[in-house]
């Protein structure tokens, strides 16, 4: 399915922030002030010093620097970190990831869930960083960490998880479904750190990233399914007004075919028509405004009289549209 591109997307405004960020230091090198490297060394931080005067300001007052946030309080670092990157390399991959997986997440989500998915999966990635760094005989604390990664890890998971048939060239060469990416990830990044090879890669901040990312899934976005029976939703009809949508002027039955043949265009990689696309944009503003009332997704079925007649019908089609049985 072709996502459209609106100029309010999160991930777009990510993207640019990220690109604006990495070539303003690129371009600007800020120095450490002389008094602030005095008071690392007068505490006895004279690696850090070091570390500050090399990186320059920018980096270290933004960076996740965990000797930097114990000793001077910077705990916004844990954030902040997260639109800083080493190399172009570095950024491209970050953004061309976020770009790819995120796009369908907000599409599906909407970007108020997405945003808060993202930031805490980053932060959550970040505060486990700091500690390892900080506490562990395997971390540095005088070592900045820096990028993205931890969310996007995160977002490389949701992806699998709501879209787990999907094909995706692992490395641009090996064909693989999206449930399986991020356990390979992951199962790589373990390694990383079992044997040792952390080779200036976060491996750790990536680990949690997937972590936090699971967590996040579990506690919200899986309970945008399947919230109530058909029974409990009948109920709850005596206290609840109906809400009305625009959605077409076709019958139900009618709605229920057209659901069926965008659902096998989507999967089969099709383009949809104009009507297609408005047809769903419709049942989304459905969905979006009665998801809490929602049957649970096995017992949906367009063609059921009992499913038709349901005040919630078109909400359930749309999501009967997007996610795979």
């Amino acid at each position: 399915m072709k996502y459209r591109m609106d100029i309010k997307s999160v991930v777009l405004l990510l993207v640019i922030i990220n690109m604006v960020v990495f070539f303003l230091t690129r371009v600007i090198y800020i120095p450490v002030p002389d008094n602030l490297l005095n008071s690392l060394v007068y505490k006895g931080k004279t690696i850090a010093a070091f570390s500050m005067q090399r990186y320059g300001l920018f980096t270290a007052l933004f960076s996740l620097f965990p000797v930097l946030i114990k000793d001077l309080g910077w705990a916004w670092q844990v954030f902040t970190y997260m639109f800083l990157h080493g190399s172009f390399l570095h950024i491209f991959f970050n953004m061309y990831a976020l770009f790819l997986f995120g796009r369908p997440l907000e599409e599906r989500w909407g970007t108020r869930e997405f945003t808060l998915f993202y930031f805490f999966t980053g932060i959550g990635a970040g505060i486990v960083t700091f500690f390892w760094n900080l506490w562990t005989i395997f971390g540095n604390p005088n070592i900045p960490t820096i990028g993205a990664s931890g969310a996007i890890f995160g977002i490389v998971l949701a992806f699998g998880l709501e879209f787990p048939d999907t094909i995706l060239l692992l490395f641009f060469l090996i064909p693989v479904r999206a449930r399986y990416a991020a356990l390979i990830f992951g199962g790589i990044e373990l390694i990383m750190i079992l044997t040792g090879r952390i080779g200036g890669i976060a491996h750790l901040t990536h680990l949690a990233g997937l972590l936090f990312g699971y967590v996040y899934y579990i506690m919200r976005i899986k309970k945008r399914y399947g919230r109530r029976t058909i029974t409990s939703q009948r109920k709850m009809k005596l206290t609840i007004p109906k809400l009305k949508f625009a959605v077409s002027e076709e019958k139900k039955d009618k709605a229920a075919q057209k659901a069926n043949l965008i659902k096998k265009k989507i999967r089969s990689g099709n383009v949809l028509s104009h009507s297609e696309r408005l047809f769903l944009s419709k049942l989304k503003d459905a969905y979006y405004n009665e998801s809490a009332q929602l049957c649970d997704f096995d017992e949906f079925s367009p063609e059921l009289s009992v499913c038709q007649d349901c005040d919630s019908f078109y909400a359930c089609l749309y999501r009967f549209i997007l996610k795979d049985r």
